[in-house]
């Protein structure tokens, strides 16, 4: 949308609060005066959208932004959480990179007859990432061992 200027400052806040709690210490709470400021910024752009929106409303065809809007503003606090709890990720990255095997497993000529096969797989997929993670180097002979 580019009449809006809320998207833009939103942006570039999203990415200070991440790039400030990828600098924080691992398992050490952020500054709460600074977090509390984070917040603050964040219901002011989300105002400066409602008047945006209330002056100009969202058309069919920018409806994405609008429909941003509303998501930002009811979960405003799910979307902050990662500011106040150290053990949350500042992104989604990892855990979009192991769905990404499964959305290929399922483009696949791959066929789930039950809900509980998928189960499975995700069970076998996330026991290999465990494994991996554990000894990259020996992953076979690690499965060896446990179905051995």
């Amino acid at each position: 949308e580019p009449d809006r200027t809320w998207n833009k400052e939103m942006r570039s806040l999203v990415q200070e609060m991440i790039h400030f709690r990828n600098e924080c210490q691992p398992f050490q709470e952020p500054d709460p005066v600074k977090v509390s400021e984070f917040e603050k910024r964040y219901r002011e752009i989300l105002e400066i959208a409602r008047a945006e929106y209330g002056n100009v409303p969202a058309n069919n065809y920018y409806r994405d932004g609008y429909n941003l809007f509303l998501r930002m503003e009811k979960y405003m606090q799910n979307h902050l959480l990662f500011l106040h709890d150290s053990r949350i990720p500042a992104t989604n990255n990892e855990a979009e990179r192991l769905l990404r095997n499964y959305k290929r497993k399922q483009a696949q000529a791959v066929t789930f007859r039950s809900f509980e096969s998928i189960d499975y797989l995700c069970q076998c997929m996330s026991m290999l990432v465990l494994v991996r993670l554990e000894e990259p180097a020996n992953i076979f002979d690690r499965v060896s061992r446990i179905f051995g």
